[in-house]
């Protein structure tokens, strides 16, 4: 009697310890096909979950996934041949419809002038003008979508190199002294006497400069007050725009980044300036970062590598 229960309870040790050993190896395939799948979606490879099993279930999970894998790589592949085919289309139309509103211009231009003479009625010259204006906002969007979309195509060139930003700073302001100066702004240049230099596209940095400066313009202009601030910390050069408008909420500078999106219902711009600006800032290695407190003051800064 006792033999057997000896027996019995080796048996039954024996069942126990190659549960063990299988829950154990069920747990490392699982394991495994977890931390597989992790890294795919972390490296953005095209690879597959592959693990050596004798589970059956083990194996239908993996085949399951790897079809919905493959399924969207392929997907992936698809949408980012229509993303560069659109971004190519949006290219050439944007070329296209820049030679006609370039002559648009010039006759509009031709039409606001002759139409100053003072015989002419009023309501012609003021006709006139709007036409000009309509004209400079149509050219201004139609640049945008074009730059928008050589980032989005790759077709930007971006040369990284090292640049005197003080100087690019000074020269960028000057543009803006006289319209400023008309709109009767308090203006807060803080530029260190010793150049500051840093590793970026020259090109790139001034149109990100602009794009704020523009923005703190019409957006931030009731506040009258406008600051450009280079700094140096952590061994990146900062720049900063300042102005004293409406401000942002906290919703609204999470999305201020975002194509198309503004701040205001009715506006002239076509809600890009900031997105290009973003986009540039990432292919020239910069940070682009806003604060903002309502009805006080927002501050757009550019943070380059020294």
């Amino acid at each position: 009697m006792w033999l057997l229960f000896a027996i019995l309870s080796f048996v039954l040790l024996l069942i126990l310890i190659c549960q063990q050993i299988q829950h154990k190896e069920l747990e490392r395939e699982i394991n495994y096909i977890t931390d597989r799948l992790a890294s795919l979606s972390i490296t953005s490879e095209n690879g597959f979950v592959l693990i050596p099993t004798d589970n059956d279930s083990i194996k239908k999970l993996g085949a399951v996934l790897n079809t919905l894998l493959q399924d969207f790589y392929t997907k992936k592949s698809e949408f980012e041949q229509s993303k560069q085919a659109m971004a190519q289309d949006l290219t050439n139309i944007s070329h296209d419809i820049r030679t006609p509103l370039t002559v648009l211009k010039g006759n509009s231009e031709m039409l606001s002038n002759i139409t100053n003479d003072p015989s002419m009625p009023e309501n012609v010259h003021a006709m006139a003008a709007k036409i000009d204006r309509k004209a400079d906002d149509l050219i201004s969007t139609i640049n945008d979508y074009f730059t928008m979309s050589k980032i989005a195509s790759g077709d930007l060139p971006i040369k990284l190199k090292k640049e005197n930003v003080s100087r690019l700073c000074q020269d960028t302001i000057l543009d803006y002294y006289d319209l400023l100066e008309q709109k009767q702004f308090e203006v807060d240049i803080q530029i260190p006497d010793t150049p500051i230099f840093a590793y970026t596209d020259n090109e790139a940095l001034q149109r990100i400069l602009k794009n704020l400066i523009d923005n703190a313009i019409r957006h931030g202009g009731d506040g009258k007050y406008l600051s450009l601030r280079l700094t140096t910390s952590n061994g990146n050069s900062i720049i900063e725009i300042e102005d004293h408008g409406n401000g942002m909420s906290p919703q609204q500078q999470k999305q201020i980044f975002a194509r198309n999106y503004t701040t205001t219902r009715k506006s002239s711009g076509s809600g890009l300036g900031l997105a290009i600006s973003k986009r540039l800032a990432e292919q020239i290695g910069a940070e682009l970062e806003v604060h903002s407190v309502q009805n006080e003051q927002t501050t757009f800064s550019i943070i380059l590598k020294s």
